[in-house]
């Protein structure tokens, strides 16, 4: 424990160089506080106003989040006013107002993207950042350029839900991971039609692409939020780190095409398959991240350049990885 301490001491010590950015100011919409103050008197007046802002949104809600399946305006608009008296989603959104009387986060938001931006200006930024109750769909989306939060997945202890997830995933409800979850979402759905994975190999070196990423763009974060894991998973990481990538090399998977023989190297898990029980799942994260480090140490070329390669094989040559 002491020796992870010191390293997120590091991180942070090293985190402190001033980076190059551009000055971005993303809108925030807080759609869950509006939709939950839809009722039987204001029903048209209110959701038209929600869609002047975000046209069909309301409907991509519905059938994306809620599940909601509405065969016509009748049946739509019954099942709108159900769900925002329905209890369970008035507890939901009273946990969210209370967490979250304002989202403070939006401004590591524009700072993330400001520097995102800086080194790729040629890609786009969010045009809004919509905050929503999931209601346990999922906590990270894309609309029409727009980035999609589920706050309610932020609530840690305090989600309705949280004693009836799985004990692995526990960790993972905690608004430290919001920005880290919304860039990791946003750049892999950006670089994903540059990045064709075809083999476990490709999946970790464009995983671990991110996660370098993310931490050039997150510099005040501890090494623990960028990669999601608890203290405790990132020191097993750190101390076993050649015995994982010695037990990859034992299961012969680089160059295997078949995801269910890795998967839970990519996944959230008890553990990942292969490794021991007391290692995390997506584990190939960090795998992935150590081989880029190495890379771009090697090489020295910019973050544009990395991005560019997407010869895996090439970067697990020049990376010279050998933990």
């Amino acid at each position: 424990m002491k020796f992870i301490k010191i390293l997120l001491i590091f991180f942070v010590f090293n985190s402190c160089i001033k980076q190059e950015k551009v000055d971005i100011d993303i809108p925030i919409y807080r759609f869950d506080k509006e939709f939950s103050y839809t009722n039987p008197q204001n029903y048209d007046k209110h959701l038209a106003q929600i869609e002047l802002k975000f046209p069909k949104f309301i409907d991509y809600y519905l059938s994306n989040h809620i599940a909601m399946i509405n065969r016509n305006d009748s049946i739509k608009r019954d099942n709108i006013l159900l769900f925002t008296s329905h209890s369970e989603v008035m507890l939901f959104q009273e946990k969210i107002d209370n967490h979250f009387p304002n989202v403070i986060e939006i401004a590591e938001i524009n700072e993330a993207f400001g520097i995102y931006k800086y080194y790729f200006p040629e890609n786009e930024i969010p045009k809004n950042v919509i905050f929503i109750n999931a209601f346990g769909s999922f906590g990270i989306d894309l609309y029409n350029n727009n980035l999609i939060i589920g706050l309610d997945f932020y609530l840690g202890k305090e989600n309705p839900m949280f004693n009836t997830v799985y004990d692995y995933l526990k960790n993972r409800y905690n608004e430290k991971f919001m920005i880290a979850d919304a860039m990791e979402y946003w750049m892999s759905s950006e670089f994903i039609e540059t990045h064709i994975t075809h083999t476990f190999l490709d999946e970790l070196i464009f995983k671990g692409k991110i996660m370098y990423l993310i931490k050039e763009f997150l510099p005040n974060k501890t090494i623990d939020v960028i990669f999601r894991f608890s203290e405790e998973e990132l020191q097993w990481c750190e101390t076993h780190e050649q015995n994982i990538w010695n037990e990859i090399l034992k299961m012969d998977i680089l160059y295997k095409s078949d995801e269910s023989s890795y998967i839970s190297f990519f996944h959230d898990s008890p553990f990942t398959k292969g490794m021991p029980k007391e290692s995390p799942g997506r584990l190939g994260y960090w795998t992935g991240h150590q081989i880029v480090t190495q890379y771009m140490k090697n090489e020295g070329v910019g973050l544009l350049d990395l991005m560019n390669n997407t010869n895996s094989q090439d970067i697990l040559l020049k990376s010279k990885y050998k933990p």
